[in-house]
């Protein structure tokens, strides 16, 4: 993954060309992403768009949680970064790419997969039981990430907490667990 400035600047105006061109709000967009599950705030959004290169990971973990919001397919984040033109991937256009491997399509699918367990929850399911579900799809994932795809959505599974409650200790154990292994 680059992290060329001048990539990821393109990347962070082509996030917020596409947010202002829906007509969202960073807010409304965050949302719309709370509203999927996640965890993504107003100002991770215009962290993105500021488009500074990340300093540790790849990527920016609320990236492609916001480019899933904003209706993107999984790999533009990838295409836009490697230097395709912005506009020729979000109109759809290849470039020579080709269809979706279908280890990009299971990828598609985590966040919405994470949107059943909170779903379930909501209407009375036992979190322990959404905890273990989240786990075992995280370890599918990983699976298809050692035959080389892409990296996982492992955080994007931790929990919401109320405001100055603090990160629950699991949540705490597994976000130092994932930043060890970056």
């Amino acid at each position: 993954m680059t992290h060329d400035p001048e990539r990821w600047a393109v990347l962070g105006h082509t996030i917020r060309s596409d947010r202002e061109r829906q007509g969202l709000t960073r807010e409304a967009l965050a949302e719309r992403l709370r509203a999927r599950g996640g965890q993504v705030t107003a100002r991770s959004i215009a962290s993105l768009e500021k488009g500074i290169p990340p300093k540790k990971r790849p990527k920016p973990l609320t990236l492609e949680p916001v480019a899933a919001a904003l209706g993107w397919k999984t790999g533009w984040t990838d295409r836009i970064l490697a230097g395709e033109d912005p506009h020729a991937v979000l109109e759809g256009g290849d470039n020579g790419a080709t269809a979706e491997s279908p280890q990009a399509q299971l990828l598609e699918l985590a966040p919405r997969v994470y949107e059943f367990s909170r779903m379930a929850v909501k209407l009375g399911a036992p979190t322990d039981l959404r905890d273990r579900f989240d786990q075992l799809v995280q370890e599918l994932l990983d699976t298809v990430s050692a035959k080389g795809a892409r990296p996982s959505y492992g955080l994007a599974a931790s929990r919401p907490h109320a405001a100055g409650e603090g990160v629950p200790a699991d949540d705490a154990a597994r976000i130092q667990d994932a930043m060890r292994r970056s």
